[in-house]
């Protein structure tokens, strides 16, 4: 494999919108949701591995998940998990990793990769990605790939690209126009059916300098303070403590809006794969098997009457009768019991809260 390649796996969100499943003190990354017998941490690691070396594969994460990611993934060595202190958004995240990775190898061309992620072709996968990252290796471009709607979804973002395009021997990339951030279902269907929107798979892909050069441009601030500490710092537990120090006044921002909204470098990478974000129980009802009645019973023993488009997650050793209901959501994960309906992603943030108000930090 070639010595210059990365991949960043993004591993430290708390997974919110699955709640109860995915807690703070457990987040979804580190579950076998697909009951396949390894966590979505575990399999974004097993797909990558096919395209960098071993060696080459980081993890971002929090602090208080580092020893889980070493616990799933004992091939890492410790310099391989590299972890942020708190929440600041996915943008000082990556230029943290970015900053990492240039360190050890100036030249490295880098996958960014989200750990909660479904791929229906891994074969087709593996080669698109190898394909954007020949293509940055040479050419001074940012990559997000982006997947062809098949319905007018409004869970996820929107990518516009551009009739300018450029056609190599590494596949062809469109320039990006616009990013719409998660738009309602009447200009979903628009950007279907105009055949110029992609959906945002949060997939990027970019050779290293380029990548500090535009944020450098975009977030001087936080850039340069990172750039002096990797500067000053040589030792690695003196430079994590003192970035430590500095995470805080770092901006809480995303990738998309801080950079790709901004930079005028930013070129669009069809995956064909198929590809399904696992984000939420909505797309969990999309992606998992159901019965005759459309129900969705996640890994549980349920009984059901006359109901359905239900979705029933309950522990091991508890059974469920379900009569006379649809579209509802019954999960029994821990101490929360949580029955609502089906489709309110806004609602399951709302409950989170609300529990975390009135009780603390105990149910969340």
């Amino acid at each position: 494999m070639d010595k210059n390649r990365y991949c960043v796996i993004m591993a430290g969100g708390i997974g919110s919108r699955l709640w109860p499943l995915s807690r703070k003190s457990y987040p979804k990354q580190f579950h076998d949701l697909l009951g396949c017998g390894r966590t979505l941490l575990q399999q974004t690691f097993d797909r990558y591995s096919r395209i960098v070396p071993l060696k080459n594969i980081v993890v971002s994460t929090n602090s208080e998940y580092s020893d889980m990611v070493r616990e799933q993934l004992p091939q890492l060595s410790v310099e391989q998990v590299l972890h942020e202190p708190t929440y600041r958004g996915t943008a000082p995240s990556i230029a943290y990793v970015a900053c990492h990775i240039r360190q050890l190898n100036p030249d490295a061309n880098i996958v960014v990769a989200q750990s909660d992620q479904l791929i229906l072709d891994e074969n087709l996968f593996v080669e698109t990605v190898n394909q954007g990252l020949d293509f940055v290796s040479t050419s001074r471009k940012l990559v997000i790939v982006g997947i062809k709607p098949t319905c007018p979804e409004t869970r996820y973002g929107y990518i516009q690209a551009q009739e300018q395009r450029e056609d190599t021997e590494n596949g062809t990339f469109h320039k990006v126009r616009t990013f719409t951030e998660k738009p309602a279902y009447e200009f979903a269907k628009i950007f279907m059916d105009s055949g110029e929107f992609y959906w945002n798979s949060g997939i990027y892909i970019w050779n290293v300098q380029t990548i500090i050069d535009t944020m450098t441009e975009l977030l001087p601030d936080m850039m340069g303070e990172l750039e002096r500490l990797f500067n000053e710092y040589p030792n690695r537990d003196e430079r994590r403590r003192r970035i430590y120090d500095a995470y805080t006044s770092f901006p809480n921002v995303s990738m998309d809006y801080a950079v790709m909204e901004r930079a005028d470098n930013v070129y669009l990478q069809i995956g064909k794969f198929g590809w399904t974000d696992l984000g939420t129980w909505d797309s969990l009802y999309s992606t998992f098997p159901k019965d005759g009645n459309g129900n969705v019973i996640v890994h549980s023993r349920t009984i059901t009457y006359n109901s359905h488009d239900n979705v029933v997650v309950l522990p091991q050793g508890k059974l469920a009768v379900v009569q006379d209901v649809e579209d509802l959501l019954i999960a029994d994960v821990g101490n929360v019991l949580l029955v609502c309906k089906k489709g309110k992603e806004g609602d399951i943030r709302k409950f989170l809260n609300d529990a975390r108000m009135k009780y603390g930090d105990e149910f969340v």
